[in-house]
């Protein structure tokens, strides 16, 4: 190898598989510097298709370190970074692909007190939303979208919306770690899927603005459960109770200038059920 014709660097072993952690993550006793190589010359290919890193491939002691995060990403993983245990998680199977073999029976169910949750599993935390019908049923595209294999596990599909939920008895025997459910350090509800600040602050402002209004003599009283990304743009799905129904409403975003945005409703949707008295 003609060392003289790369470049040197000294770098902690952990920063090369470049996790991005908060400062200050790691214990000086941990630190080791190491003399590796930066192999800029080096390409790239994951499943077929090249990938354009960030960051270069470095070589230490024989093996090649490439980012993980952008690694994991183009094989459908996600990595975590979990401070309390300084553990880093990498999780298979982000979005998996599971198709259902042969005739499926599903069990029904209707919703009841619907709501929405973070859960935190395997150092990431992801939302979820939990229905209380004949017991604890979590929505099968949240769960699946944190790696767990659900096939073969005896399902339910909700009769209003036809969503699959799965009991939390048949997910305790695919679970890697028993999960916790929190409420979120926000305000609800929870938006899952939307990251853009400016796009959640219009948003919730829709929500509080419109908790409760008149139209002529009837009173309206809205209480949010969950909102949702859907993959239009600039497109949700919003589940709620008004006056004592469930309502699934789409909202759409639009920018009226940079960064500011109006909402709008559409396709409200009755569910069906009577959720509580609103008085």
């Amino acid at each position: 190898m003609n060392i003289s014709s790369k470049k040197m660097i000294a770098a902690a072993a952990g920063v090369l598989m470049s996790v991005s952690f908060a400062a200050g993550v790691y214990a000086d006793d941990w630190i080791q510097k190491v003399t590796a190589y930066v192999r800029s010359d080096f390409k790239v290919v994951v499943n077929g298709t090249p990938a354009n890193l960030s960051s270069p491939v470095l070589i230490y002691d024989n093996n090649s370190y490439l980012p993980l995060k952008e690694i994991a990403s183009r094989l459908n993983a996600n990595v975590n970074w979990q401070d309390s245990n300084q553990t880093i998680y990498v999780n298979t199977r982000l979005y998996p692909q599971q198709p259902e073999t042969g005739d499926v029976v599903y069990d029904e169910i209707i919703l009841e007190n619907p709501t929405a949750y973070i859960m935190k599993y395997l150092g990431g935390d992801y939302p979820v939303l939990v229905t209380l019908s004949k017991g604890m049923y979590y929505r099968q595209s949240d769960v699946q979208k944190m790696g767990m294999d659900t096939k073969g596990l005896r399902k339910a599909k909700e009769k209003y919306t036809e969503e699959i939920y799965i009991n939390e008895t048949e997910l305790r025997k695919v679970w890697k770690e028993n999960p916790i459910l929190t409420y979120g350090e926000e305000m609800p509800p929870i938006i899952a899927g939307e990251k853009d600040d400016f796009k959640i602050r219009a948003i919730r402002g829709y929500v509080k603005d419109m908790s409760n209004y008149k139209i002529g003599d009837t009173y309206f009283f809205h209480n949010p459960i969950f909102i949702e990304k859907l993959e239009e743009a600039n497109t949700y799905r919003y589940l709620l109770t008004e006056n004592g129904q469930y309502y699934q409403v789409i909202l759409k975003l639009t920018e009226m200038q940079k960064d500011l945005y109006i909402v709008g409703s559409s396709s409200k949707q009755l569910l069906g059920k009577t959720a509580v008295d609103p008085y």
